[in-house]
């Protein structure tokens, strides 16, 4: 039997709960099948007493623990090792505890800085992190944007062409990120370059619960960046367009942005923006 993560989360929940009726499921099916125990019938597994104690002593065997002792929510391929057959297993993605950061600004690293050149992004612990030594901080949301930050900063506000620039990035750096946001000086500028759809402006709207924020949005849309839209995207994210447009704390010029942005149906990526020299400025000041 493969013992993926997926796997042994299904027997583990199984063993705890110790149902004796379960609906079934592809990865319980695999396990009594291969176990070759158990009764499935009109699509529920049964189990017995010995059912069940039969599959935690096979998983206890296999994976040289006790079944129940795994934590399979680990955030670190270090910790899990500790701990796990399978590094792998940790929660966490490798650099999902990590802050990207690139621009004209120095990276501000406590003890020192660094200065990166085109091409080269520097990526550290959120603990390194000199947060009194950032004047000017620009979030962007695609990882593309920050590997081609050189190709980027012509095309930004000039108020933000020497920020440093961070990627929002996924996981444990999220919740950094919101940490950084709070400690700020308030006199930092804060802007933020999300993709020019519902998701992207509800996810700045988001940050600017933190801190004051100047969000980067379009000035003009040319025929060839409105042929860019997705049409498939605007309507996967409508509910969540509508929810924002109908919000009492939605500032007056978010709300007039995105009722155009639903009557003419919009979702305009980043990388798009950029590469058809698409005109941005500023929504400053924006906090709800």
């Amino acid at each position: 039997m493969k013992l993926d993560k997926k796997t042994v989360r299904a027997a583990q929940r199984l063993i705890q709960k110790s149902p004796r009726v379960v609906n079934e499921s592809a990865v319980l099916k695999t396990i009594v099948e291969e176990l070759d125990i158990a009764d499935i019938r009109n699509k529920k597994i049964y189990f017995t007493a010995e059912n069940l104690a039969y599959i935690e002593k096979y998983f206890d065997n296999a994976l040289e623990v006790p079944l129940l002792a795994i934590d399979l929510d680990v955030d670190t391929r270090f910790i899990a090792a500790k701990k796990l057959k399978n590094e792998k297993w940790a929660r966490g993605g490798v650099f999902d505890g990590m802050l990207s950061m690139a621009g004209k600004a120095p990276i501000p690293v406590i003890g020192s800085t660094v200065h990166v050149q085109p091409g080269i992004v520097y990526s550290m612990r959120y603990e390194k992190l000199d947060i009194t030594k950032i004047h000017t901080l620009l979030i962007v949301e695609n990882g593309e944007l920050i590997t081609n930050w050189d190709k980027v900063i012509p095309h930004l506000p000039k108020e933000y062409q020497n920020a440093l620039i961070l990627f929002k990035g996924y996981g444990e750096n999220q919740n950094h990120l919101k940490i950084i946001l709070n400690e700020l000086n308030p006199s930092v500028n804060v802007g933020i370059f999300f993709d020019y759809d519902a998701a992207g402006i509800d996810m700045a709207l988001k940050y600017s619960q933190y801190c004051y924020t100047d969000i980067v949005v379009p000035t003009f849309l040319s025929d060839s960046i409105l042929m860019k839209s997705k049409a498939e995207e605007f309507e996967k994210q409508f509910p969540q367009l509508f929810r924002r447009i109908n919000c009492q704390k939605t500032p007056p010029q978010i709300k007039a942005m995105l009722e155009d942005m639903q009557k003419r149906k919009l979702a305009i990526t980043q990388e798009h923006l950029i590469t058809h020299s698409t005109p941005l400025g500023l929504i400053k000041g924006v906090k709800i």
